[in-house]
């Protein structure tokens, strides 16, 4: 089966589609060129179009004076089998917690005072991970009242995530609804115990439906994540785990395709998944159902991304119902806004006037993170100042 991406590589395919846009071309000379350059197959151009009809228009909205910025929670109950992303058990790393705290509680308020002097608005802050709720409740409220203090208002979106059910607690809730968090992630990636199992998620279909239930009226957007192609599921079990997330009624829906990386236990351990995952026609087929089923029930793609390695050259789709698209996912993915990350492995992006970007990016392991902070409060705060007004 050929790549339905042709000779694409790049992680966003919408950015040269998006140059082609920026030069005046029409979205049909565009998609045409994607076509012609790449070789995009027409299932992907198709849905290039319908990002690119809702995604640009928002992007080009965006004023020039304005962040975005991403907190990096670098604790995890667990690491699931696929997973990269830099994360500590709290069980490897639990002992320096509050240590980590206290440092990007430093960083967020040394940085976010030269995002004032350097006279930028925020548009929207996203508190990933890891999983952010693994912190204690307080811990995590104190992070985001120091969020709200530091950082110019008003923000147009506030993002936590909560991937974990077993780590969203009343308490948690209750400061994340204190803090004015509008949107909050649980994912399940699939509802098969069996899989749950055998990634390593120590939680049950029933532990993500209560946790759905805990937060039902608290937040305006709740998205859930599934992960498509993953070891030992077909299409049956595809079907029947976005059926019941269907069922739940979140008003976003990410589908990933899965990606062995580079870092995950899966590569470490690869000899022994050798033939659990699906082939690239059966992955083909997984996004094809998907799609169609999320179209039925309303729902339409608005941002997507693609990873290396993913199975059957597929991409990953966040899929929303009218009026609860992520602004924080369209500009990080879109790099046409300045990014700051703060906290464990947080990536910042520094916009030239040229197109270019300067990255940045705070070490993964947090303690290499404590270490390095004074360091990297001085780079973000330089590149601050050299693009202020």
């Amino acid at each position: 089966m050929s790549d339905p991406w042709g000779k694409m590589q790049g992680v966003r395919p919408v950015k040269p589609l998006y140059r082609w846009l920026d030069a005046g071309l029409s979205l049909p000379e565009a998609l045409a060129k994607m076509r012609a350059t790449y070789g995009v197959s027409e299932a992907k151009l198709a849905l290039l179009r319908e990002v690119a009809q809702f995604e640009y228009p928002f992007l080009a909205s965006l004023s020039p004076r304005t962040v975005s910025v991403y907190v990096g929670i670098p604790f995890c109950p667990s690491r699931c089998l696929y997973c990269s992303f830099p994360s500590h058990s709290l069980r490897e790393l639990g002992q320096e917690r509050r240590r980590f705290v206290s440092s990007l509680l430093a960083e967020i308020e040394a940085v976010g005072r030269q995002v004032k002097q350097a006279g930028f608005f925020v548009d929207s802050v996203y508190v990933g991970g890891g999983t952010p709720t693994a912190l204690p409740a307080k811990d995590l409220g104190q992070i985001l009242q120091a969020l709200r203090q530091a950082l110019p208002q008003p923000w147009q979106e506030l993002t936590v995530e909560a991937g974990r059910p077993e780590t969203l607690t009343e308490e948690h809730i209750a400061e994340l609804v204190e803090a004015g968090v509008g949107r909050i992630s649980i994912n399940p990636q699939t509802k098969q115990q069996k899989t749950l199992d055998l990634i390593g998620r120590p939680h049950s279909a029933a532990d993500i439906e209560a946790a759905v239930i805990r937060t039902r009226g608290s937040f305006a957007t709740l998205n859930m994540d599934l992960i498509l192609g993953l070891p030992q599921e077909g299409l049956s079990e595809v079907q029947a785990s976005l059926e019941w997330v269907l069922g739940l009624g979140p008003e976003n829906i990410t589908l990933h395709m899965f990606s062995p990386k580079r870092a995950s236990r899966f590569t470490a351990e690869q000899d022994s998944w050798q033939g659990m995952l699906p082939s690239a026609e059966l992955a083909a087929r997984m996004v094809e159902v998907a799609s169609q089923s999320l179209r039925q029930a309303g729902y339409h793609p608005y941002y997507l991304y693609r990873q290396r390695n993913i199975l059957g050259g597929q991409e990953n789709v966040g899929w929303t119902l009218p009026g609860h698209a992520c602004r924080y996912n369209m500009i990080m993915i879109s790099e046409r806004q300045h990014i700051i990350g703060l906290g464990g492995g947080a990536a910042s992006k520094f916009l030239n006037a040229d197109g270019t970007l300067v990255a940045l990016s705070n070490p993964k392991d947090a303690r290499v993170y404590m270490e390095r902070l004074d360091e990297l409060i001085a780079k973000k705060t330089r590149l601050l100042a050299e693009r202020s007004i």
